[in-house]
Order: structure tokens, then C-alpha cells, then sequence
């Protein structure tokens, strides 16, 4: 049955070779007749062999990398390198900075803290009462009387620096505040 194909579906496909073969029937191939065409071929094949040769030493020569080419990569790489390697060395001495930024900050913070607590035990260790009675019965200290104060407007100061005696007189006391005052 399997001699029943028909003569009439002899088709040809192209292969990649240039060359033709059949793709279903009986018949045989068919020989070239003349040797001139296979000549041509085969110079045609050599040409483009020539041809795709030239063209791989082209791409191969513009590939090729020149001895100045060669030293600009070198000299780019060497300046990157050099760059990165500056740019992690202020990374490691801003992150050394910090570190040391933040010891001198928690010890600042606990100094301030044994400073207050000091402040603290010094202010309730002293007894008032017992500094005002020392003051009035071992060393005679009085309350100042209604006549012995002096009152005056200060411009800012919360202290007053005393420069003079100040007079027993009242009138005396006035003139004296009056040109210190100006």
C-alpha cells in the first residue's frame, strides 16, 4: 500500500544547503548534468568563507584593546578604587565620632545626675533653724528695724555692689542713691 502515491504530489522544499530534496513521492533525485555549476559552487563557498573570515578578524582587531586604552581603564579603576576606599574611611570615622558623641553624652548624663543628687544631700543636710539660732544666740545677729532699710528701684540687677559708707543722715542717703543711680 505503499506504493500508492501519487506522482502529481512531488514537491520540493528548500533545505539549508541551498540544495532541493523531495518532501513525499517515488521518483529518485535527479544528478546535475554538468560539472560548471558545482565548480561555481564550490567557488561561490569558498568567497563567502573568505568573505566571513575577513569579517571574524575585523570584529576580532576592533575587539583587540590598544596599550592606551589599557592604561585609561587601569588609571579609572585605580581613581574608583581610591574614591571608595576614601568615601569607607569617613564612613568608619563619622560612625567612630558618633560612638564617641554618645559615651560623652551618657557620661555627661551621669554627671549631671550625681551632681543634682549631691546638690540634693547638701541642701537637705542643712539645718536652717540651727544656723539661725548659732547666728542670733553665739554670735549676736539682729533683725534689721524699720529705719535701718533702705529701699531703691534696680535697674536689672538682682545684687547691689555697695562702693561707700552709706551716710546716717537721711537727706545725705538720698543724694548718695540719687548720682548712683544716674
Amino acid at each position: 500500500m505503499a506504493e500508492i502515491r501519487s506522482i502529481y504530489t512531488d514537491k520540493r522544499k528548500n533545505d539549508s544547503r541551498g540544495r532541493t530534496g523531495y518532501v513525499e513521492g517515488a521518483a529518485v533525485r535527479k544528478l546535475q548534468s554538468s560539472a560548471a555549476p558545482a565548480r561555481e559552487d564550490r567557488r561561490a563557498r569558498q568567497e563567502k568563507r573568505q568573505r566571513a573570515q575577513q569579517r571574524r578578524a575585523g570584529q576580532r582587531q576592533a575587539q583587540g584593546l590598544g596599550l592606551g586604552y589599557v592604561v585609561f581603564l587601569a588609571a579609572a579603576c585605580a581613581l574608583t578604587m581610591w574614591v571608595c576606599v576614601g568615601y569607607l574611611q569617613l564612613q568608619a570615622d563619622n560612625t567612630a565620632t558618633m560612638k564617641s558623641i554618645a559615651a560623652l553624652e551618657t557620661q555627661l548624663s551621669d554627671l549631671k545626675e550625681d551632681n543634682d543628687d549631691e546638690y540634693n544631700r547638701v541642701v537637705t543636710s542643712v539645718d536652717l533653724e540651727k544656723i539661725r539660732d548659732i547666728a542670733i544666740n553665739e554670735l549676736g545677729m539682729v533683725y534689721a528695724q524699720e529705719d535701718q532699710v533702705v529701699l531703691y528701684d534696680s535697674e536689672g540687677s538682682d545684687y547691689v555692689r555697695q562702693y561707700a559708707d552709706i551716710p546716717e543722715e537721711e537727706s545725705g542717703l538720698k543724694d548718695l542713691l540719687g548720682t548712683i543711680s544716674r
